[in-house]
């Protein structure tokens, strides 16, 4: 079967699933304070859109820091967590270290040990912030979609289609 390349200008639909991206990282910014999930603020200010139309279907992906998933999915007990990581969250999250039984205060590498092993034995719980806007934001769009791509492809249709018929007589205007 043979490819068929059509060069229809998707300026309609392109705006739309702008706006759809801008939404979906709307509702997940807000997930994400719901949940109380900011340290630095750096996974939900980082967090963008590219928008990609092919010739067979279109894509909105939504670019976020690698650590996302286990915001979303949380963490099973198991393996200590980076210990470079925890301390790096410590100095951004403002920690209250108390002081232990002997009253001393913890340093950064022995907070970072303990949380660790916290989350170590028993894990992180998971703060839903992406795969539950999902379905909300594309029923949000559908019909917007839908028309975005009924007026390019009836612009495409009369700029292209019609012009040439006309050009090379192949129907008659009455």
């Amino acid at each position: 079967m043979t490819n068929i390349h059509l060069n229809i200008e998707w300026t309609s639909l392109r705006k739309v699933l702008e706006e759809y991206g801008d939404y979906f990282i709307s509702l997940a910014r807000q997930d994400l304070g719901r949940n109380r999930s900011y340290a630095s603020g750096t996974l939900g200010d980082t967090m963008t859109k590219d928008v990609q139309i092919y010739d067979d279907h279109f894509e909105v992906n939504i670019i976020l820091q690698d650590y996302w998933r286990f915001v979303e999915e949380g963490r099973r007990p198991g393996k200590f967590p980076p210990p470079q990581r925890i301390k790096e969250w410590i100095s951004i999250k403002p920690v209250n270290a108390y002081p232990t039984t002997n009253g001393r205060v913890p340093t950064v590498d022995q907070l970072a040990f303990l949380i660790g092993r916290k989350i170590a034995t028993k894990g992180i719980a998971a703060k839903p912030f992406f795969k539950k806007n999902e379905q909300p934001t594309y029923e949000h769009f559908a019909t917007a979609i839908a028309l975005a791509i009924d007026e390019d492809v009836a612009r495409w249709i009369e700029s292209e289609v019609v012009q040439k018929m006309l050009y090379n007589n192949l129907f008659k205007i009455l």
